[in-house]
């Protein structure tokens, strides 16, 4: 299901120590940098795959954990240890 989908990738972006809030209705997250707030980008999933506010794909459905780390990266939170979500 998509919206187990966006929220498996919340859990990965919370783990790279990012601020994530789910906007269920429209399959977005929002997600920022807490300590840079003006890093911030809103993900949704459409036919599949994980796009920017800028159009600019992330990653697909299924493959949540590389597109969580594209989206740290993006974010500048690569250097933030990593904690994996727990199943």
């Amino acid at each position: 299901m998509d919206t187990d989908d966006l929220h498996r990738l919340g859990a990965y972006l919370e783990g790279r120590g990012l601020r994530v809030a789910a906007r269920d209705p429209e399959l977005i997250l929002a997600v920022a940098n807490p300590l840079h707030p003006q890093l911030a980008e809103e993900i949704r999933l459409t036919d599949g795959r994980y796009i920017t506010g800028f159009d600019y794909e992330v990653g697909e459905r299924g493959d949540e954990q590389a597109c969580a780390d594209r989206i740290a990266h993006i974010l500048a939170a690569g250097d933030t240890p990593r904690t994996e979500p727990s199943s």
